[in-house]
């Protein structure tokens, strides 16, 4: 490169880091993205917590849930929409019930309640 004249070597240098970048910029990315799997999928497979129901839809099977910190998951409190697993039955929940639940992931991956009742 001594004897190239001084904007073709800014040119080459130019042209070597770009070809380089997108290889550093994948690798960093997914590394990052490795990193997000590998919580996930330490992340509790089940949990539980407690709270008030706030709403119920049975057409389509969810519990809207205003719970306390579920450690399991590093969640803080808040209010949520589950899905309900099938078999659970959903008689005698009604907004204002206090509840224990049980969450393990469905099919998806989803955080479902499996197990629910009643804390008068």
């Amino acid at each position: 490169m001594q004897n190239l004249p001084h904007h073709r070597v800014k040119l080459v240098a130019v042209l070597a880091a770009s070809a380089i970048a997108p290889t550093l910029c994948a690798t960093k990315v997914g590394a990052v993205e490795s990193a997000q799997r590998l919580v996930v999928a330490q992340a509790a497979d089940k949990a539980s917590g407690d709270g008030v129901i706030k709403g119920v839809n049975a057409t389509e099977r969810k519990l809207l849930i205003t719970h306390g910190p579920i450690a399991a998951l590093n969640w803080p409190g808040m209010t949520m929409a589950f899905g309900i697993a099938p078999g659970i039955d959903l008689t005698g929940l009604a907004p204002g019930a206090k509840v224990t639940f049980t969450l393990s992931r469905d099919a998806k991956g989803l955080y479902v309640i499996d197990e629910i009742r009643r804390v008068e």
